[in-house]
């Protein structure tokens, strides 16, 4: 039966909501599970609940049956977005394998290899019959979907540049350089188009790519400082 004396009040939304995500990253957890855990009444936690459920952090799962009369419990987990955002992992493998990539093959095979895996990242091939501003834009939402922050700014009658105030590969980028190869190509497959990297490494690392009209070849990188 469920507990009606839990308190009410409790730490901050955004601590409880930490808590919570902790709790889920463990299993699935019905409403009475993860109250009994905080000491939190069933309508608090099904508060913090509906507002991570909004933020995609949070989804159902399925429902727990009991073995008497009672209404099934609906089963709450992360999902996999949020799952993989508590990760601090990817960028350190990221760059190790990158590292091991140098001793094990050329600088040429190793700048071969990440724009095919840049041109995996952008995925099915897009429509060239679109105008190349429209395929632009569509380059730079895919790399804020990725985690970058970046816009598009008209540089001439047919050229364009991403400029980026955010890398979503700054850990790895940071680490070596070469991995901007990965980016620019995504860019060059995407748009379709002709991309010269500009990155801005003197710092966190941000993005910058120049893309014109023109047979597409492979993108050009600036040569690093240093």
């Amino acid at each position: 039966m469920t507990s009606t004396n839990r308190q009410s009040s409790g730490p901050p939304a955004d601590t409880t909501r930490s808590q919570l995500l902790s709790l889920l990253r463990e299993g699935t957890w019905t409403v009475d599970d993860l109250a009994a855990r905080l000491d939190l009444t069933d309508n608090a936690v099904r508060f913090h609940l509906a507002a991570l459920e909004r933020e995609g952090s949070v989804a159902k799962a399925g429902v727990q049956r009991h073995s008497g009369s009672g209404q099934p419990a609906t089963l709450y987990s992360l999902t996999p977005a949020a799952d993989e955002a508590f990760s601090r992992a990817y960028a350190p493998v990221l760059a190790a394998v990158v590292e091991e990539l140098h001793v094990t093959m050329s600088s040429s095979r190793l700048a071969a290899f990440l724009e095919r895996v840049g041109k995996r990242l952008a995925g099915a091939k897009q429509d060239t019959r679109d105008s190349l501003r429209k395929r632009v834009l569509g380059a730079s939402d895919l790399l804020n979907s990725l985690g970058g922050i970046t816009s598009v700014e008209k540089s001439g009658d047919d050229s364009y540049r991403i400029v980026g105030r955010a890398c979503p590969l700054a850990a790895a980028v940071e680490a070596d350089h070469c991995v901007c190869s990965v980016v620019a190509s995504l860019v060059s497959n995407v748009a379709d188009a002709h991309v010269r990297e500009r990155c801005d490494r003197s710092g966190r690392p941000k993005c910058c790519f120049e893309i014109s009209a023109g047979d597409k070849t492979s993108p050009k990188r600036r040569r690093s400082a240093g």
